[in-house]
């Protein structure tokens, strides 16, 4: 389970430095909400991308458990809002998104196979 979820944690990251990447520049001083808008999305990239990393060395080594499983609630909450979001703007004005959906997707795989992988029957890596 942690080979999918070092997987995922590769798709996760690379999709949120593009998010990163078109939203930097849109951010303006002069232009209050959208900069805000804009920033937070800069966040929760950035928070998947540390998620990402989390993963990545909790394969390989031990870590904190409970950090693990902080991460992995994060990411499934984020991709749960994701996809509520796109419903959202569905229903409001008409656009959907099909490539959030499967972001959102990714992003709950992402955190319930990094859970799944804290279950005491979950081999290590290392110890084959």
């Amino acid at each position: 389970m942690k080979t999918i979820s070092i997987l995922f944690a590769l798709i996760n990251s690379l999709a949120a430095g593009l998010v990163i990447a078109a939203s930097l520049p849109a951010i303006q001083i002069l232009r209050p909400a959208s900069s805000l808008w804009n920033m937070t999305k800069v966040l929760a990239s950035a928070a998947v991308i540390a998620a990402g990393i989390l993963t990545w060395v909790a394969a390989s080594r031990a870590t904190n458990q409970n950090l693990v499983l902080t991460a992995g609630l994060f990411l499934v909450t984020l991709g749960t809002a994701s996809a509520v979001w796109t419903i959202h703007l569905a229903l409001a004005i008409g656009i959907i998104k099909d490539h959030m959906f499967l972001f959102g997707g990714s992003l709950m795989a992402q955190g319930a196979s990094a859970i799944w992988g804290l279950l005491p029957g979950e081999k290590d890596i290392t110890s084959t």
